[in-house]
């Protein structure tokens, strides 16, 4: 059995990777470049799992995840879910000063969440985007003016130097990811349930679902829509609740949304991240 990440390795996604795997055996672990390349390759394996980003608690939703999954991940199920805390390092080949760094390279999203950093410690530095936190750290090796972005793994594969720890914005940081697979997981008594639909465009139709939700008692942890695709000003909605598929009031409420939504799909049930 394979399991595929986004790579390579040293990033947040392989950390991510390595805490999913430690209460597993017998997968062969094998990285890709996109998501996409994710679940084409998930979809043409049935045995095999795959582990995608789907969300930051800072810079919020990984659209790409939100999208492939909407559209193009027919039986595809989310299984479980990983949620990892986010450190930065500034890292640098050797020990620099500050006032040596002209250059700063990292991922667009570390880059984001280190912004404040930036601006008051390397207001002069050129900000440079790089694939991956990883790749950032092996693009400044051997460069006495440039510094990366990335975590400590990544500067410990390098044989890198961290010059600073935990320089993200805000301290409380995370990063949500989800396993993918041909099946989701069966009740445990403590899940969590991703749907998606569409609703007819016209007053009151979403607050309609929601009501369902409500009366039914569901907690709703995540709403968030994404362009149907089909026609600007239409919008299909990623809810995250509290249940199982399985459990007899989701069973009732899904009953009641497939009369009120003009497209409707459960991605998965899966144990809630403790």
């Amino acid at each position: 059995m394979n399991i595929y990440y986004l790579g390579p390795r040293g990033t947040f996604s392989e950390q991510a990777l390595l805490n999913y795997l430690k209460q597993k055996d017998g997968y062969c672990v094998e990285e890709l470049k996109t998501i996409p390349d994710i679940v084409t390759r998930l979809r043409a394996n049935k045995g095999d799992e795959g582990l995608v980003p789907v969300e930051n608690s800072i810079e919020g939703t990984v659209n790409v995840t939100l999208d492939m999954m909407i559209n193009d991940a027919e039986g595809l199920k989310i299984k479980e879910e990983i949620v990892i805390p986010i450190s930065h390092c500034l890292i640098a080949d050797e020990i620099i000063d500050f006032e040596d760094i002209k250059t700063i390279i990292s991922h667009p999203q570390a880059l984001a969440q280190c912004r404040e950093y930036i601006r008051k410690n390397l207001p002069n530095a050129t900000v440079v985007n790089a694939d991956s936190t990883a790749k950032a750290v092996e693009e400044i090796k051997n460069r006495d003016d440039a510094a990366a972005i990335g975590n400590a793994r990544a500067a410990e594969i390098y044989d890198a130097k961290i010059i600073d720890r935990d320089i993200q914005d805000v301290k409380n940081n995370f990063t949500r990811f989800i396993v993918l697979a041909h099946e989701d997981s069966q009740y445990t008594g403590c899940d969590k349930t991703t749907l998606v639909f569409s609703v007819p465009n016209e007053p009151g139709s979403l607050y309609n679902i929601l009501r369902v939700f409500a009366d039914e008692n569901i907690n709703m942890t995540k709403i968030e829509s994404r362009p149907s695709r089909k026609k600007i000003g239409e919008y299909v909605f990623w809810v995250d609740i509290e249940g199982h598929r399985c459990d007899n009031r989701i069973i009732k409420a899904l009953e009641v949304l497939k009369g009120k939504t003009e497209f409707l799909k459960v991605l998965g049930s899966y144990p809630k991240y403790k």
